[in-house]
């Protein structure tokens, strides 16, 4: 019986730190060395490959060198894009590896009399595929509101859409502000709904929908999804068999590269004097040697700022036991005696208004709506649309773009050609 993978959200090229990129890549690499002991026919990437639409081209190379080596093993790679490796302006990395022929794209889409039409990829094994790709902002919602399901839902045999958005009937409860689209806007009769966008894995059937699946990502993206992993959250991908009847198992396949722990410290009620000292032994005490270490402080302290704790030094001595990797954060860690020193901190929007009351006495301009109370406004307007800032995957020219525009549309002017 032939069988078919899917993943989705591997984020290559995601984390700053190079031994952080390295272990996205040795999940994927794991995850591929499964396929090929396999032998599966196929391999779905159900968006999100790359972490943005042009990745750092040292973990592209490698990547690319493992789907090289499976499809000299024979297996095929179906893909679409997520909302991080898409970009309406520019050519994306998956429009390369689909060029080079590494991946085949499974949207071939077109419209005919205002609705989106589907072509369906046939591979080898008579599986069909067909699918839409996830965009920025969630305008792909737009395409299911007028896509042709009928037709997909004439076409006869083994059927997967694929599709990188979350079904607001599978949305898990910490997810619960995530943006989703209800199972219908899915067409029905279909064996296989390849999700991806969604960073935990479950694979349920609907009225209509079998086998809506989800894998999650094959490691993680950012601080959060380590302490997922720290706290046991597997994480992997699905293999599934199938046949021209349907498919017959749907089996979740984890994937460890390392283990992930958090050392965890409160320091309420503690002084800074007595928190640095206590860290300190804990660093000392900790056994992290191999494994990524995720140092959280967090509490108010008694006495003293958060200044005066040396979290370099306390890295340090976690590195002594030689980790992978140890990152920090206590962004969570107060102290009463810096909310003294404060005062009740004020809203950001009445700071800024107070300030350019204060300076808009210094304006010198017959205009009239650079003065007075009108002065204030559009200086409150103007610093809004410059607070805006560059957009997920937006490039410094479109940025500058938008930014000009935005702000000469606030003060009443037009651009005009150079």
């Amino acid at each position: 019986m032939p069988k078919f993978a899917h993943m989705s959200d591997v984020h290559i090229g995601a984390f700053r730190q190079s031994e952080l990129k390295s272990l996205v890549l040795d999940a994927f690499d794991m995850a591929i060395d499964r396929c090929i002991a396999e032998k599966v026919s196929f391999v779905l990437m159900a968006g999100d490959i790359f972490d943005s639409n042009i990745p750092d081209l040292t973990s592209v190379r490698r990547a690319a060198a493992k789907m090289k080596q499976a499809a000299d093993a024979g297996i095929r790679f179906y893909a679409i894009y997520g909302s991080h490796d898409f970009s309406p302006n520019y050519s994306s990395i998956v429009d390369v590896l689909d060029g080079a022929g590494l991946f085949t794209k499974a949207e071939v889409m077109s419209t005919l009399q205002g609705q989106v039409q589907l072509s369906f990829v046939r591979d080898p094994s008579g599986a069909k595929i067909c699918g839409i790709s996830g965009r920025k902002l969630s305008i792909d919602r737009d395409e299911y509101a007028v896509l042709d399901k009928g037709a997909l839902e004439a076409e006869p045999g083994f059927k997967i859409f694929i599709f990188h958005g979350a079904i607001e009937e599978l949305k898990p409860p910490s997810l619960e502000q995530m943006e989703a689209m209800p199972a219908s806007s899915l067409p029905a009769g279909f064996a296989y709904y390849a999700g991806g966008h969604v960073h935990s894995h479950q694979s349920k059937s609907l009225p209509g929908r079998p086998n809506v699946t989800f894998p999650g990502p094959l490691f993680a993206t950012d601080y959060t999804e380590l302490l997922q992993l720290a706290n046991g959250d597997p994480r992997g991908f699905y293999l599934v068999d199938f046949d021209q009847g349907g498919v017959s198992d749907v089996e979740f396949v984890p994937v460890k590269v390392c283990d992930v722990v958090e050392v965890h410290y409160s320091a309420h009620g503690k002084s800074s004097v007595q928190v640095a000292k206590e860290l300190t032994e804990l660093a000392s005490d900790s056994n992290v040697g191999g494994k990524v270490a995720l140092l959280t402080v967090e509490g108010e302290l008694s006495d003293g700022k958060t200044s005066d704790i040396d979290f370099s030094a306390i890295r340090k001595r976690l590195m002594a036991s030689a980790p992978l990797m140890v990152l920090s954060n206590h962004s969570h860690l107060t102290s009463k005696e810096q909310a003294k020193l404060a005062g009740p901190p004020k809203p950001v929007q009445v700071t800024e208004r107070e300030l350019f009351e204060k300076e808009i006495s210094r304006v010198k301009s017959s205009e009239q709506k650079l003065r007075g109370e009108k002065g204030v406004s559009l200086a409150l307007a103007l610093l809004k649309t410059l607070k805006e800032g560059k957009k997920e995957n937006e490039t410094k020219g479109e940025f500058e773009g938008r930014t000009s525009r935005a702000g000469l549309g606030v003060l009443g002017l037009e651009a005009t050609d150079r």
